[in-house]
């Protein structure tokens, strides 16, 4: 008996000790905080479940969850938090999980850095998990747990259509972009517009609310929407490419309770599931488009107008007298490359001025065809007396319905000059009011006493004498080099246009101000755009038809503009357009910010073409 008692009090010793050794190991190791990931190798286009868990004995303790960078991932849902608690021995074990459901969008092997939290005064930290992805489909994963573990790939698309595949030169095409879905998307935004090099494009007014259609898209039923639709003209020949259009969707995902315990399998069930939008970037498919050139033999006169059009001149008044204005109107209508074309210019008699023209457009995009006119107003000053006559003026296009090339030519307008105030076709001088005013002046009462005389300062006098025998032939020399180099300016109008481009720019910009003050954020965005535009075609001497981004670059690189600068303007336009296509993706200060990076953008293109005498 007395055998038995000592062996079980040996048995309670060694297990007290054990207990006593367990209990200081557990203290010593509370609050442990691990990383995995489920599973670590997928195939691009799937998705995986993250899970950082703290365990420990008191989950209160716990704060400040700082998660890693997951830019190579795209996140679906997280973190989603659950806590576990379990009693061994009379002592409670604790923990909690924190659970993220990544999207893998490329293949490759990428490391997940480690997140961290606060427990208790300490830093506890993850380790870092490696995950693979890989180009194929890997072998079907037995968990499916939720809709956010669905192949988003399959579920989420973003197509490209167009309407022709084979087109040419100057010929219209409609390329429209559709979302398809078959899961929930509370929203979208277009988060980088599409690159249409070697297009001209116009963009056809989308609704606020777009009509949803059920299509049937690879077999499979989808709900779709046409988020952007546009009209490009190509403005060369070849195989063009036009890149893709990314949209940044809000999507909502149901997530769920994980873990054995069968409350959490009761609270599985669809009505007490949450509901979670988090934002996925969608990339449509690319689209190349073939572009054959016109035909060679081009007439004299044809500066790439290409469509169907309509040609007309009209003039006020057909008499007039020298110096008083006459209106000249030209105007091309029609569909097609309408922005594009370059309008006829008069060949006039050479005692008639001409002023710069008004250009105006009226644009419309009805029944998905880009149509409109295009109008020069000319003011005439004719400055001799006499018959004028203003010649027809040709117009050449392509015709695509007639796929050739077609002449329009204006009237022949003839025009009576009567003698006015600067008719000089007379021999004889005029003698104006203020003239005969003069002639009862010309005898006056003659004085018969000489009066005192006085010393008059001779060399004061005499400098002024000077002074106005000079003046004149300098303020004519001034007048007539002005007016030389005026005439010359007004003659070459690549360079009226290059030497005019900063303060034309600056003027656009206080316009794109002014409509900042308004709110109207939209046209405050088109202008700045086309202020850059405009200057960069004006300032390299580039047609409208052949400017390329890349190839301005290029251009200001060689003719010594900093690297800086020209990131700054590249950068400004490609913000400038990304938010016309996506209202609401700035702030009050970034627009502001835009606005001042513009102005310092062209400022210091301006500086380096002074220095360096750039022409």
């Amino acid at each position: 008996m007395m055998h038995i008692n000592i062996h079980t009090i040996y048995r309670s010793l060694i297990l007290g000790l054990a207990l006593s050794l367990y209990s200081i190991y557990a203290q010593a190791q509370d609050g442990t905080f691990t990383a995995a990931a489920d599973p670590m190798r997928v195939a691009a286009g799937e998705q995986f479940q993250l899970t950082f868990t703290f365990t420990g004995s008191d989950v209160n303790s716990v704060h400040n969850l700082k998660a890693p960078d997951f830019n190579q991932f795209v996140v679906i849902s997280g973190p989603n938090q659950s806590t576990n608690m379990q009693w061994i021995n009379g002592q409670m074990s604790a923990s909690i999980a924190y659970t993220y459901i990544l999207y893998a969008r490329q293949a490759g092997k990428f490391t997940i850095g480690s997140a961290t939290i606060e427990y208790k005064g300490k830093t506890l930290k993850s380790s870092a998990i490696q995950i693979e992805v890989t180009q194929g489909k890997p072998k079907q994963q037995q968990k499916q747990p939720d809709q956010s573990s669905a192949d988003i790939s399959d579920n989420l698309i973003v197509k490209a259509f167009s309407d022709k595949e084979r087109v040419r030169l100057g010929e219209q095409l409609i390329v429209t972009f559709k979302l398809y879905t078959r899961i929930s998307v509370s929203g979208y935004n277009l988060a980088k517009a599409p690159a249409f090099d070697g297009f001209w494009g116009e963009d056809f007014d989308m609704p606020k609310q777009p009509n949803q259609t059920n299509e049937t898209l690879n077999g499979k039923q989808y709900r779709s929407v046409v988020i952007k639709k546009t009209a490009l003209f190509a403005t060369q020949a070849g195989n063009l490419k036009i890149a893709p259009l990314e949209v940044r969707c809000a999507v909502q995902v149901q997530t769920k309770r994980r873990g054995n315990d069968p409350f959490d399998q009761f609270f599985n069930d669809p009505f007490f599931q949450q509901v979670q939008t988090t934002n996925l970037d969608v990339k449509s498919n690319p689209l190349t488009i073939t572009v054959d050139p016109l035909p060679i033999n081009a007439p004299s006169g044809f500066s790439g107008a290409i469509g169907r059009f309509t040609f007309n001149a009209s003039v006020d008044k057909h008499s007039v007298k020298a110096g008083d204005p006459i209106t000249l109107k030209v105007t091309v209508s029609g569909s097609g490359n309408i922005k594009l074309v370059t309008l006829p210019k008069p060949q006039l008699p050479a005692d008639i001025e001409s002023y710069e023209p008004k250009i105006s457009e009226d644009i419309s995009r009805d029944g998905g065809i880009i149509h409109g006119k295009k109008t020069a107003e000319y003011l005439l000053i004719p400055r001799n007396a006499g018959l004028r006559v203003l010649e027809p003026m040709p117009f050449v296009y392509f015709d695509l319905d007639r796929k050739e090339y077609v002449t329009l030519r204006s009237p022949r307008f003839e025009f009576s000059i009567e003698p006015g105030k600067e008719y000089s076709g007379s021999s004889v001088s005029s003698v104006s009011k203020e003239d005969v005013r003069m002639l009862g002046e010309d005898i006056r009462f003659l004085k018969l006493s000489i009066g005192t005389l006085q010393q008059k300062n001779e060399a004061g006098s005499s400098e002024w004498f000077v002074f106005g025998m000079v003046l004149p032939p300098l303020i004519f020399a001034a007048a007539w080099f002005f007016r030389k180099r005026m005439e010359k300016i007004y003659g070459d109008m690549p360079r009226l246009l290059f030497e005019t481009a900063g303060r034309e720019a600056s003027r656009r910009l206080k316009k794109a101000r002014a409509l900042l003050d308004q709110g109207n954020t939209e046209s405050y965005h088109a202008e700045i755009l086309k202020a850059l535009t405009e200057y960069l075609e004006h300032k390299l001497r580039t047609a409208k038809s052949d400017f390329v981004m890349d190839m301005a670059v290029t251009q200001l690189q060689q003719r010594g503009v900093k690297e800086e600068v020209i990131q700054s303007l590249k950068t400004c336009m490609e913000r400038a357009e990304f938010v016309r296509f996506a209202p609401g993706s700035d702030t009050t200060e970034t627009r502001k910010e835009l606005l001042d990076v513009a102005a310092g953008a062209i400022n210091g293109i301006e500086q380096t073409f002074r220095k360096r005498g750039t022409s």
